[in-house]
C-alpha cells in the first residue's frame, strides 16, 4: 500500500549561504538537498531552444535518474522522478507510481543551474 505524501515546496535558497555554498545541513536536509539539485541539474541542462517551441507549461517531463526512495530514509516507493520547468522561476517534480510531488524555486543561478546563457 503506498501512503499519500503531501507536496514539498522548495527553496534552494534555504539550503545555501550568501554566496550559494551549501550551508550545514543536518543528514536528512543533505539527502534532500541532494535529491533537489539532482533534480535541478536534469532539468536545466535540458536546451528546450533547441526542441521546437512551445509554451513552458507544455515541455515535456524529463526522466531524472533518481528514484523516489532517495529523498528520505525509510522509504518503500520505487518510482522514479520525472521533472520539468512548470513557470521559468519553478521546477515541478512528481514520481511515477506514488503521490510524491514537489516544486524547486529560486535555483537560477546557483551552482545546478546548467543553463547555457541566451547572447541577444
Amino acid at each position: 500500500m503506498i501512503e499519500k505524501c503531501m507536496t514539498l515546496k522548495a527553496d534552494l535558497r534555504s539550503f545555501l549561504d550568501d554566496e550559494g555554498n551549501e550551508l550545514a545541513l543536518t543528514e536528512q536536509a543533505k539527502t534532500v538537498f541532494k535529491f533537489l539539485t539532482k533534480i535541478v541539474t536534469s532539468v536545466s541542462q535540458v536546451n528546450y531552444s533547441e526542441q521546437s517551441f512551445s509554451p513552458i507549461n507544455e515541455q515535456p517531463l524529463i526522466d531524472v535518474d533518481l528514484k523516489c526512495n532517495t529523498r528520505a530514509d525509510r522509504l518503500s516507493c520505487t518510482g522514479n522522478i520525472k521533472a520539468k520547468n512548470f513557470t521559468i522561476d519553478i521546477i515541478e517534480w512528481h514520481c511515477n507510481i506514488c503521490e510524491a510531488a514537489g516544486t524547486i524555486s529560486h535555483w537560477q543561478g546557483s551552482l545546478w543551474d546548467k543553463h547555457k546563457p541566451t547572447l541577444h
